[in-house]
C-alpha cells in the first residue's frame, strides 16, 4: 500500500512538474527556469507512469467513462442549441394531429432510410396514445440522404404530389403505405411510386402527370432539408420536440417508444 501510495505521488508530482513547466509564463532572461529532465529522468517518468497503470488499469477505465460522459454532455448541449433554430411549425406543414397541440414533434426524415422506417411506426404508436386527447401534432418535414438514397428525393417528391392532389390526409396515407411497401436502402422499384397512389385513392394519371413535373416541389423540399441542416440534424431520422414552454428538445435517430414517450410525458408534465 504504501509503494502504490509511493507511485502514485510520484505520478501526481511528475503531472504537477510538466504543468508547472508548461503553463508558467515567459520569464525575464536573467531568472532561472525549471532545468528540463535529462533522458535517464524521462524514462525513469516513464516506466512510473506504465508500472502505475499497470497496476491500476481501472484508471484507464474511469478515464474514458468520465471522456466519453463529458463528450456525450457536449453533443447534447451542442444539439439542444442547433435545434432552436428549427422553423416553427405552420399549417402549411404535414402535420397530424392538432396544430394546437401543447407537444409537437417535428420529425426530419428520408423514405429511404431503414431507421426511419421503424421510427414512422414508433411514432404511429405515439400518436395513437397522445393524438386522441390532443395532446401531441407530429410534423413531418423531408431530410432525403441523396449520398445514401438517391431514390429518397424523387419519393419525396410523390409524397408531395400525394398532399397536392389529396390533401393532408392523402401525404400521410401515402407516407404510411410508402414505408410499408419500401425494403428501404434505396432498393424500392419507381414503378411502385403511381401505384401506391392508386392504393390510397389518388388518381394514378393526375399523380404522373404531377410527378412528372415535381421540379415544383424541389425548393420546399431542399428547404425542409437546410431547416434539418441549420437545427443539428446530422442523420435520419432527426427530431425535435417542441414543448408546451416553447423549449425545444433533438431527438438523435430512431429511439425506442419509451425513450420518445418519457421525452413527452416530461414535456406535458412541466407544463
Amino acid at each position: 500500500m504504501a509503494a502504490s501510495n509511493r507511485v502514485r505521488g510520484a505520478v501526481i508530482a511528475t503531472a504537477i512538474a510538466f504543468g508547472l513547466a508548461f503553463a508558467a509564463p515567459v520569464r525575464a532572461a536573467d531568472q532561472s527556469q525549471p532545468a528540463p529532465f535529462d533522458d535517464k529522468q524521462n524514462k525513469s517518468i516513464q516506466e512510473i507512469i506504465h508500472q502505475y497503470i499497470l497496476d491500476h488499469p481501472e484508471v484507464i477505465v474511469e478515464a474514458m467513462q468520465k471522456l466519453q460522459a463529458q463528450q456525450q454532455q457536449v453533443e447534447e448541449q451542442r444539439l439542444r442549441q442547433a435545434a432552436q433554430s428549427v422553423k416553427p411549425v405552420a399549417a402549411e406543414d404535414h402535420i397530424r394531429g392538432d396544430l394546437a397541440a401543447p407537444v409537437k414533434v417535428i420529425e426530419f426524415s428520408d423514405f429511404e432510410c431503414p431507421f426511419c422506417k421503424g421510427f414512422h411506426a414508433t411514432m404511429k404508436q405515439v400518436m395513437a396514445d397522445y393524438a386522441k386527447d390532443g395532446k401531441v401534432a407530429w410534423v413531418y418535414r423531408h431530410f432525403p440522404i441523396d449520398e445514401l438514397h438517391s431514390k429518397a428525393r424523387k419519393e419525396a417528391q410523390a409524397a408531395e404530389c400525394a398532399g397536392e392532389l389529396g390533401g393532408n390526409k392523402a401525404f400521410w396515407d401515402y407516407a404510411d403505405k410508402l414505408f410499408e411497401v419500401t425494403p428501404s436502402n434505396n432498393r424500392l422499384d419507381p414503378a411502385q411510386l403511381p401505384q401506391i397512389a392508386e392504393a390510397v385513392g389518388l388518381d394514378r394519371a393526375k399523380f404522373d402527370t404531377c410527378l412528372d413535373g415535381s421540379a415544383k416541389f424541389a425548393a420546399h423540399i431542399e428547404a425542409n432539408i437546410q431547416d434539418a441542416a441549420t437545427s443539428g440534424g446530422q442523420g435520419t431520422p432527426y427530431s425535435v420536440v417542441i414543448t408546451p414552454k416553447g423549449e425545444v428538445v433533438p431527438i438523435n435517430g430512431a429511439q425506442p417508444y419509451e425513450e420518445v414517450k418519457a421525452i413527452i410525458d416530461a414535456a406535458l408534465k412541466a407544463q
